[in-house]
């Protein structure tokens, strides 16, 4: 028996472990990153992400343009359909950071692997 961590937010449902983001039961597509970033925003939810601990936690010990991470929280927005009928999920603190503000619900998945359940 194994147990993951799951999120449960508006219609999604995220499985780090498994690297996993469904809606309404349906795999959403994200890259890398932008699954890394949510992953980030969903632990920490509701509290402050500063800029360059976002940009230190998603690329450690690299050199990179702040654009890159505007980018994949741009993205990210239009993924999750931010602005559908005035739905938000990610605030922006201007020159500061970012916050998750959807609630989270946390869940344990617990799935039974044998022999036989490829890895």
């Amino acid at each position: 028996m194994v147990a993951s961590r799951l999120y449960e937010f508006g219609p999604y449902r995220l499985d780090p472990a498994e690297r996993r983001l469904l809606r309404d039961g349906k795999p959403v597509a994200l890259t890398p990153k932008c699954f890394d970033l949510l992953v980030l925003f969903v632990e920490n939810s509701g509290h402050l992400l500063e800029k360059g601990e976002l940009l230190e936690r998603l690329w450690p010990g690299q050199f990179v343009e702040e654009a890159n991470l505007s980018f994949n929280i741009s993205s990210l927005r239009k993924v999750l359909g931010e602005g559908q009928n005035g739905r938000r999920f990610i605030e922006t603190v201007p020159k500061k950071g970012f916050r998750f503000v959807e609630r989270v619900e946390e869940r344990w998945n617990r799935e039974s692997k044998s022999a036989t359940h490829p890895d």
